[in-house]
């Protein structure tokens, strides 16, 4: 034992908790990836499928014909020979004039059984179903329109019957019966409404308004003073619609030269040309056809669907396109090479060393994102600027400088991000119609990234 009898104590080794250091590392990693889930972007998938877009709209337009009102120079009973929109030559019998009842009852007499025809009966659906369209219970006028319509539409059978009679009639040399011949060819009409004088350029918006319309039916059993209107004659074929615009639909075809019209009443659908114009506060569009005029003769205003920018494609929102630029090649350098047989560049590197410069050759195989007539365009992060490329001889080179810029959206249909070039037909705010099956495209049912801003090209996202 030593000598006074002191004992020296020695300070305790801290131990390690190697558990407690790992749960704190791992609860740390936790945090973090908890904050990066919440604050990062998520990418979103979108399948992109086949769309159509158009900007279309209903409008009444009123038609503006080459219309030559004939006047009778005999009073007396006019019975017509001609339907309405029948097209008649030089020096036709459109109609006879006689000064009593007697001759009239001989040109009717017959055994009172009338056959319609397919396009008689046409007719009067037409003008029934145009009554059931426009009718409108605070204005009733529009069932005397349909009364005179469908009246209209009788006494041109009576009249069918009489032309039979009239060769007859005009052998007898006591007869007083006058015929009246045209002078001119053309299309008849057997109505009046006080826009025969009235051409598209001249017109204005009061003529739109259709509570003031008014349309006078000539064919009538009434003895006719001498001057009276007899009959419409329309001698050209070129016709005109026109249209009164709001400000949003004249700027949407005021760059137009041409437009889509249908015909709400059959379908018939035309492309024709249009001119755009306006009148102190008020927008006009002007359209000439050269056909079917005929086939509404019997219309002043006309109910057609507008349609512009129509796009048939693939439909893919507007958060969804990107841009990237492309470096701008001849395809004649194109090659292949590697172990791969790819399609590729090649591309001649200069070295430095304490003998000179030293050129080598290598190869980079490289996807074509497009090409057209002559030039193929690649990924600008294979090369960098001012690279220099080797042709077929080796005294043809080309230098990598010239880029272009491609709209396209973020392919993901094999777990990671690729950029597909589109061709954009039609675009608004929200969305886009693109060309489909393009090359290094789109196709219907790929994934792209809904939003561009939240993929990376080549990162895996899966």
């Amino acid at each position: 034992m030593s000598s006074g009898g002191k004992v020296k104590k020695f300070r305790k080794a801290r131990s390690i908790n190697i558990g407690a250091i790992t749960f704190f590392i791992v609860f740390i990693y936790v945090l973090i990836n908890i904050y990066l889930y919440f604050t990062k972007d998520h990418l979103t998938i979108y399948e992109v499928k086949e769309g159509t877009t158009a900007d279309d709209f209903v409008l009444d337009g009123l038609i503006f014909r080459d219309e030559k009102i004939v006047t009778t120079d005999t009073a007396g009973y006019i019975n017509y020979y001609h339907r309405e929109g029948e097209r008649v030559s030089k020096n036709s019998v459109v109609y006879s004039v006689n000064a009593g009842d007697d001759e009239s009852e001989s040109l009717a007499e017959d055994d009172g059984n009338y056959n319609i025809s397919s396009d008689d009966a046409d007719t009067i659906k037409s003008n029934i179903t145009d009554f059931q369209t426009d009718y409108d219970n605070g204005n009733f006028s529009y069932v005397y329109q349909l009364k005179e319509e469908l009246s209209n539409s009788s006494m041109q059978l009576y009249n069918d019957s009489m032309l039979t009679n009239l060769k007859t009639l005009l052998r007898d040399k006591t007869s007083s019966l006058k015929i009246a011949k045209t002078d001119t060819s053309g299309v008849i009409v057997y109505y009046t409404d006080g826009y025969e004088d009235m051409t598209a350029d001249a017109a204005t918006a009061k003529a739109f308004d259709k509570t003031v319309y008014q349309k006078t039916q000539l064919r009538t059993k009434k003895l006719q003073k001498r001057g009276s209107t007899a009959y419409k004659i329309v001698t050209d074929d070129d016709w005109n619609i026109l249209y009164l615009l709001n400000e949003d639909q004249y700027e949407k075809i005021k760059d137009n030269e041409k437009i889509t019209i249908i015909f709400t009443t059959d379908g018939l659908e035309q492309t024709v040309p249009v001119k755009v114009f306006q009148k102190g506060t008020d927008y006009f569009a002007k359209v000439t056809l050269s056909k079917y005029m005929p086939r509404y003769i019997n219309q002043r205003f006309i109910s057609t669907e507008i349609v512009i920018n129509s796009a048939e494609g693939i439909k893919i929102p507007m958060s969804a396109i990107t841009e990237k630029k492309f470096y701008k090649v001849p395809i004649s350098y194109f090659t292949k090479g590697g172990d791969s047989g790819k399609d590729g560049l090649i591309r001649i590197v200069t070295s430095s060393g304490d003998s000179g410069d030293k050129v080598t050759y290598e190869f980079v195989p490289t996807d074509i994102y497009y090409q057209d007539e002559n030039y193929a365009y690649v990924d600008t992060k294979l090369f960098n600027s001012r690279d220099i490329i080797k042709g077929n001889n080796d005294s043809d080179t080309f230098m990598l400088e010239k880029t272009k810029t491609f709209k396209g959206v973020y392919n993901v249909n094999k777990g990671y991000a690729v950029f597909r070039r589109i061709e954009i037909l039609y675009e608004n705010e929200e969305y886009c119609i693109v060309k489909k099956n393009t090359p290094n495209g789109l196709s219907i049912y790929d994934h792209i990234a809904l939003d561009s801003s939240t993929a990376t090209e080549q990162s895996i996202i899966y």
